[in-house]
């Protein structure tokens, strides 16, 4: 806030969860992640958040 009460930037908050699998070991090894798309992924949260 500046000396006048108006805000010096903007901030948003996203939250989320991880959601359970069964069986997300065995998942791991049948899937090979460099091919699974970026929207697939948990990492798109890194970009939706820049």
């Amino acid at each position: 806030m500046t000396l006048q009460g108006l805000p010096q930037r903007l901030c948003t908050l996203k939250f989320w969860k991880r959601s359970k699998l069964k069986g997300t070991n065995a998942l791991k090894r049948s899937i090979n992640a460099t091919r699974v798309p970026i929207e697939q992924k948990e990492s798109i949260r890194w970009l939706q958040n820049v």
